[in-house]
């Protein structure tokens, strides 16, 4: 059976050809899975020298609300919203420190570490990361601490996958 591929399909898997992937990116959340596929990430980075990126996503951060005319009062105050952000700050610089020890014992350079916040979903933000830094290649572990698994993977995995512009590749 022969199978035809038009000339937009092949330009889509020209633009990710293993030759051109420059830039790793590999979502933590502190799940053995999630520690895995840094390994892995890191593995990827030194065989096929690129540029490393590390990021954890938190959402449902609280948020000020105004007092309003319906009698709506803060829920949280701006310095308990900070505190909430500088304790995750601190866990999360934990598992970057780890990541950045492991990608120096294999001459890797990790570039960026952030700790990204969002309001919409974490897969969504994993994507729009991956999109703003020209990311080729996203390393993402197939469960994590959600608490929430589906029967082959997570969620969030499952989100990244059917919705990224680039190539992802998943550890278990």
């Amino acid at each position: 059976m022969k199978t035809n591929i038009n000339n937009d399909d092949v330009n889509k898997v020209s633009e990710h050809d293993n030759n051109k992937i420059s830039k790793i990116l590999v979502p933590i959340d502190g799940s053995e899975l999630s520690r895995k596929a840094a390994d892995y990430a890191i593995f990827l980075s030194s065989k096929l020298a690129t540029e490393l990126c590390v990021i954890h996503v938190i959402d449902n951060v609280p948020y000020e609300h105004n007092v309003g005319s319906y009698g709506l009062y803060d829920i949280e105050t701006p310095d308990e919203i900070r505190q909430i952000l500088q304790e995750e700050r601190g866990i999360t610089k934990e598992w970057f420190d780890k990541i950045k020890v492991k990608a120096n014992e294999k001459d890797i350079q990790v570039i960026r570490t952030d700790l990204v916040t969002t309001r919409s979903s974490i897969e969504s933000a994993i994507m729009d990361y991956a999109e703003r830094n020209q990311v080729d290649l996203i390393v993402i572990g197939t469960t994590g601490h959600s608490g929430f698994k589906k029967l082959v993977f997570g969620s969030v995995a499952s989100g990244v996958i059917k919705h990224s512009h680039c190539p992802v590749m998943m550890i278990k």
